[in-house]
């Protein structure tokens, strides 16, 4: 039994020996967060049926819609914040101004979750420690305000580097965007330990060749990064 355990021990040294880079999705793993709040805000506010807004919680629910268009492409970076906030206005028959599109649309956005971050910032003494997620600029500036709030600095500045998908002009679970951190980090895939909450962007990461931890609970995820300081 003994010598079963050291094995055990012994392997899950080795595998944390080998990572050189951590790299993180923000949303349920570093921010808390609840799109049904600015889905059920908009639905308020509209006068168009509520089928608009099917599937902005796309992390159970993959439904199709203009509105999940819009929001998909402005993600990417293919439509500026005046043109994403446009097409909500239009879509989703809502009169309202920038500012409160602005304010239903972070409501996603809870809070940041310190106590995860505070453990990640510890491991950058340790490993290479960068972002990448899916997001936007009206969430990416709200978010940085936040962090600023507790940490006095933004994502860019408390991580080595960050990849935000409409900054790259593509999204996870597509492959491209797993190239493109291989190639701009100088790590190689297997190198890269990947943590994220959704299923489907943790495939797409293992079948580019990182690791991966899918990030399910929250005690869980904070036990087993401490594993790796």
């Amino acid at each position: 039994m003994i010598i079963i355990y050291w094995k055990l021990f012994e392997n899950i040294y080795m595998i944390h020996e080998n990572y050189k880079m951590l790299l993180f999705d923000l949303g349920g793993v570093i921010i808390d967060i609840d799109p049904s709040r600015t889905e059920n805000e908009f639905r308020k506010i509209s006068n168009k049926s509520d089928s608009k807004f099917k599937g902005l919680d796309y992390r159970n629910e993959k439904y199709s819609s203009e509105l999940i268009t819009i929001f998909f492409k402005y993600e990417q970076g293919f439509l500026t914040d005046s043109e994403f906030r446009d097409g909500i206005r239009k879509i989703g028959g809502i009169d309202r101004n920038d500012e409160e599109i602005d304010e239903i649309w972070n409501l996603v956005i809870q809070k940041i979750n310190n106590s995860v971050l505070e453990l990640i910032i510890k491991l950058k003494k340790k490993y290479s420690i960068m972002v990448l997620s899916n997001t936007n600029n009206i969430h990416r500036v709200y978010f940085d305000f936040l962090t600023e709030k507790i940490f006095k600095n933004n994502f860019s500045a408390l991580f080595d580097k960050v990849f935000y998908s409409y900054e790259m002009g593509c999204r996870k679970p597509d492959k491209i965007i797993y190239d493109k951190v291989v190639d701009f980090s100088g790590f190689r895939a297997n190198d890269i330990m990947f943590f994220d909450d959704m299923k489907e962007n943790i495939k797409a990461a293992e079948n580019n060749g990182m690791n991966s931890y899918h990030v399910k609970n929250k005690k869980e995820f904070k036990d087993y990064l401490s594993t790796l300081l």
